[in-house]
């Protein structure tokens, strides 16, 4: 039989191990030095964010930490907006940490007084679980940021350019949860999990494009109001357009055709097509195609 969660374990987080109560299960000391390992090289990763994102699933319910990351999200979001606006240390700066303390305490004192040692909320679960996603968005940024710097300095040390990382590395890192996903449903999902797959593979930039972009182009407009905010020209832009619209129009034009069969045409030609995109890119980075296409291009 499964062991039951008590109150005195209440605020254990199975997925750290050290955590656990030894007298729970008793592992060998070899398990329990690697365990250790783990654990120290875990923790600096682990806990900035358990500290802020809100977590209200009974197996991870934990009342001091649920306090602990009410208070501190409003000030790392604070701390975000100072650094983004390049206001470290201003007075506006310090204001905006003030209000944002002042903001977290008060969360912080109605979830420890409203909130249950043993028991995950019941109550207002639209606003725990908004702020768990905003939290988590905000951490993807992060990370997003720091792995960007991340390759521009691998690339300077190498001495490759970071857009061949960009266009290689950073892509299909950044694809290859969706890839690994949407592979396992068409395999063992059946039919419906191929219409699952597919349809994610086109919503997912669905999503990005326009929500990604929106918000970005709605916080840089703010941050910069009352002027305009300016994209840097591409002159690139054309080609990499066309090269999207071209993987759209025989996704459409092959599936009619092939009474909506995904078969090897289809998985083909689009590869076909990334390939072509990707040789192209990369060979104007390092030099072996001028902007004569690109040129050519913006003339038609």
């Amino acid at each position: 039989m499964n062991k039951q969660r008590t109150p005195d374990d209440h605020c254990q987080d199975p997925s750290l191990p050290l955590l656990v109560r030894s007298a729970d299960k008793l592992v060998p000391k070899k398990q329990s030095v690697i365990m250790l390992i783990l654990y120290v090289i875990r923790l600096p990763l682990y806990l900035p964010r358990r500290a802020t994102i809100p977590m209200i699933t009974q197996e991870k319910w934990c009342k001091p930490f649920a306090v602990v990351s009410v208070v501190l999200a409003p000030i790392m979001l604070a701390l975000i907006l100072n650094s983004q606006q390049g206001e470290m240390g201003s007075k506006a700066s310090m204001v905006i940490c003030f209000v944002a303390l002042v903001i977290g305490i008060a969360l912080g004192s109605c979830t420890f007084a409203c909130t249950s040692c043993t028991m995950a909320p019941q109550k207002c679960l639209f606003l725990w679980h908004a702020s768990g996603f905003i939290m988590s968005v905000t951490w993807t940024y992060i990370t997003a940021e720091e792995l960007v710097s991340l390759l521009e300095s691998l690339g300077t040390i190498i001495g490759m350019n970071p857009s061949v990382l960009g266009l290689t590395v950073l892509a299909w890192g950044n694809s290859l949860g969706d890839l690994a996903t949407n592979v396992a449903m068409a395999m063992h999902d059946g039919p419906d999990g191929a219409r699952i797959a597919i349809t994610g593979c086109y919503a997912g930039p669905v999503f990005n494009v326009f929500v990604g972009l929106g918000f970005s182009f709605v916080i840089a407009c703010w941050l910069d109001y009352p002027k305009s905010y300016l994209v840097p020209a591409d002159p690139y832009l054309c080609e990499t357009v066309g090269f999207l619209i071209g993987g759209l129009l025989w996704a459409l034009v092959v599936l009619p055709n092939r009474e909506m069969r995904l078969d090897r045409t289809l998985g083909g030609g689009l590869l076909a097509i990334y390939f072509c995109f990707l040789f192209v890119k990369i060979a104007r980075v390092v030099g072996l195609i001028d902007g004569s296409m690109s040129n050519l291009m913006e003339t038609l």
